[in-house]
């Protein structure tokens, strides 16, 4: 099947239409959506924080049912007790890492902000209104991409934490059933 469409040229001398305004609209509401993504990033390391805070007095106690472990004596003992000695390893290494990480976190994300002394120094008062939005379009397209690259990055850390927060769980939920049993 095969379609056909016939587009009427328009006499682009008579059509006079300045669209940088859209743009430039366009352009903010991008840069908008990128600073929201910006605060949900604190709000996400913040929720991180608590739920390590919350969850490192469980690893507490885990600690302290692993020191009350008597010396083993038979294989079986010796094989559970080396166990829960790796796996408490295994949950300190990946909760200290998820630590060192939201430190790091915390740290504020430096975003790009438009500066208007741009418009002074090109002079753009006694100019059309179309150079000043497309000189903002262009410095807010910029600092939208700088600053998706930068959200990224710092989202990626909350990631590796959220992975490293999941294996200290699932561990720390592991040792506590065989240190019921030990």
């Amino acid at each position: 099947m095969e379609y056909n469409v016939k587009i009427d040229k328009v006499d682009s001398e008579k059509v006079s239409y300045d669209s940088s305004a859209e743009c430039l609209e366009i352009t903010l509401e991008e840069y908008r959506h990128v600073t929201e993504r910006a605060n949900k990033y604190d709000n996400k390391v913040n929720i991180m924080i608590t739920f390590c805070g919350i969850f490192f007095a469980f690893v507490v106690t885990l600690l302290d049912k692993l020191t009350e472990l008597p010396f083993p004596e038979t294989t079986k003992q010796g094989i559970v007790f080396v166990i829960c000695i790796i796996i408490f390893v295994i949950i300190s290494i990946c909760y200290i890492l998820s630590m060192i990480l939201l430190v790091i976190g915390l740290r504020p994300i430096k975003l790009h902000r438009f500066n208007p002394k741009l418009l002074i120094d090109y002079s753009l008062w006694n100019k059309p209104s179309c150079q000043a939005n497309m000189l903002a379009v262009k410095q807010y397209t910029e600092f939208v991409l700088a600053n998706n690259d930068a959200l990224e990055k710092s989202y990626k850390k909350i990631h590796t934490v959220t992975i490293l927060m999941s294996i200290v769980v699932f561990f720390s939920f592991l040792e506590y059933i065989l240190l019921i049993f030990a």
